[in-house]
């Protein structure tokens, strides 16, 4: 700013000058020299931030940088899909660094990549709430996951974790089991019928090439409608139900690509808020649906209360019965789970079928040890009752949920915004300043993980005092969850319903890709496989 001042100065000077020289009437010499002024101002202050500050006076300069960046345009043909975390997981292990990796985005943008551990401690315990989401990031996802628990900052956000934490508890979750169990099941079992409805009209064997993406998530959604809220919703039978449909309107939004397809896009955003007019993407209409389901679960949950002295389990229940949440913060917050809550354990399962698939030997060993240990999958007979105890008693199982979760994290990155001037390992940090955690670059570091981290390896969480760690260096060696108070208030859920899924589809099914095996990812609320994938089912 003492820059832009002395310019400035310097600049009224030099035309007064001028029009001194030249005569001119002192209205005109005003006008004149305020517009060149301006102009120039306006210069300086690109030069300033496209060019200058990133290059030559911004505190973060001295860090380390990938190579290939160029002088104005940065890193971004480095990483055209920056927020799947690629190629952020070669960087981690290519660039020598001390915890911290500088690379700049469009017009010079700074972002500063965090790779040690004592870093992540930093961002993600110790100052947590020094580290917003970038307010862009929230206006994006608040349309989609509602003004929730992953959209609120600071104080609120600390309230609403608290009082949702009953319904996440360690005890509740595994009491939940049955549930994830039997819509697995119910999974499988569609499947099962839509292989035999196709051989009834062919003579084609056993098997058929599904593309899974549709299927997990609807599956996901019931067992998040059961077990989390109570509530049947039975997509797997009704795949164009209302809540579907809003949700593949919602999840085959692309984001725009390109300079000129993002500038429109947000001077279309400028102009619908500045001008209040009303929004008619598909977006919006998923979200008003939506919320017409959050509400109408909302009325049952209170009219159910009011008729019974039992308490639900489910999370309205819990919400409810805390009298800390008004309906439009309840809606919210069922917005959030239901998007954030189906659609990355979808994505999960998507990675998990691609791993077994690339890798038959462990689906082999796998299936061996789910036949053995868990009651028949398919059996029209009386069966054992699924229990947590039960299914967390395969340590294999176990062993491939965690190194799915490590190699193939849902959310390849994550952002936080400095919100005041602050410092990371000793570094000052200025206020505004873009702050990135990668899952999917930590979870295959070299440093935390050894050489033979990129590995697909479920033998590392076999060994003696290896289950929790897999042998990782610190516990923030494992990002998929996120650590601190922003962890994954979900998580317990997700694995619960995880290693579900993975028991009953691999248990009942040989599984096989049925399409090249190399995958480009895309990236939305989740990472997943372009396109979607297509795997063979043949029935054991």
């Amino acid at each position: 700013m003492a820059a832009m001042s002395t310019l400035n100065v310097a600049v009224v000077g030099f035309f007064l000058q001028a029009a001194s020289f030249w005569q001119l009437s002192l209205s005109k010499s005003i006008a004149v020299i305020t517009g060149l002024s301006a102009v120039l101002s306006f210069v300086f202050l690109v030069c300033w931030k496209l060019y200058l500050w990133p290059l030559w006076f911004s505190p973060l300069r001295g860090l380390p940088e990938p190579a290939g960046g160029h002088r104005f345009k940065g890193h971004v043909k480095l990483v055209p899909n920056e927020r799947s975390g690629m190629p952020l997981q070669e960087w981690i292990n290519n660039v020598p660094n001390n915890g911290l990796i500088r690379y700049r985005m469009r017009f010079n943008k700074e972002v500063v990549f965090v790779t040690s551990p004592k870093g992540l401690s930093e961002v993600l315990v110790q100052k947590n709430y020094e580290y917003a989401k970038p307010y862009k990031l929230r206006l994006g996802l608040g349309r989609i996951l509602g003004i929730g628990l992953i959209i609120a900052e600071g104080a609120e956000h600390k309230t609403q974790r608290k009082n949702l934490m009953p319904a996440f508890s360690h005890r509740h979750i595994k009491d939940l089991y049955p549930i994830f169990w039997d819509k697995s099941v119910a999974l499988a079992r569609a499947l099962e019928e839509d292989i035999e409805q196709t051989e009834g009209q062919s003579s084609k064997p056993s098997s058929k090439v599904f593309d899974v993406a549709d299927w997990l998530a609807r599956a996901t959604l019931d067992i998040l409608g059961s077990a989390g809220l109570g509530e049947e919703f039975d997509t797997l039978h009704n795949p164009d139900n209302e809540i579907c449909r809003a949700y593949r309107d919602v999840f085959e939004q692309r984001p725009p690509q390109g300079t000129l397809a993002m500038g429109l896009f947000l001077l279309r955003e400028v102009f619908t808020r500045a001008l209040r007019l009303p929004r008619e993407d598909s977006i919006t209409m998923a979200t008003k649906t939506l919320t017409g389901v959050a509400r109408r679960l909302i009325s049952k949950k209170k009219a159910i209360a009011e008729k019974s002295d039992t308490e639900g389990r489910d999370i309205i229940s819990v919400a409810l019965s805390s009298g800390n949440f008004t309906d439009s913060m309840l809606e919210n917050h069922l917005l959030t789970f239901l998007a954030a809550g189906h659609e990355t354990t979808a994505t999960s399962m998507t990675w998990a079928l691609y791993a077994l698939c690339l890798y038959p030997a462990i689906q082999d060993r796998l299936r061996a040890e789910i036949r053995d240990r868990l009651p028949h999958i398919l059996d029209d007979g009386p069966t054992t009752p699924m229990t947590a105890e039960l299914l967390d008693s395969l340590p294999y199982l176990h062993a491939v949920c965690n190194e799915v979760f490590r190699v193939y994290p849902p959310a390849g990155l994550t952002r936080r915004v400095a919100v005041n001037d602050t410092s990371i390992l000793g570094q000052f940090i200025p206020a505004g300043t873009e702050i990135v955690i990668s899952p999917r670059a930590l979870n295959v570091s070299r440093e935390l993980w050894g050489e033979d981290a990129h590995v697909f390896n479920p033998d590392r969480w076999l060994g003696p005092n290896m289950a929790n760690t897999g042998g990782g260096l610190t516990n923030f060696s494992f990002m998929t969850f996120l650590h601190g108070p922003r962890s994954c208030i979900g998580q317990g859920f997700a694995r619960g319903e995880f290693a579900s899924l993975i028991a009953a589809l691999v248990g009942t099914f040989e599984i096989t890709l049925a399409q090249e095996s190399e995958i480009t990812i895309e990236t939305g609320l989740t990472s997943r496989p372009k396109g979607g994938l297509r795997v063979q089912f043949s029935r054991i």
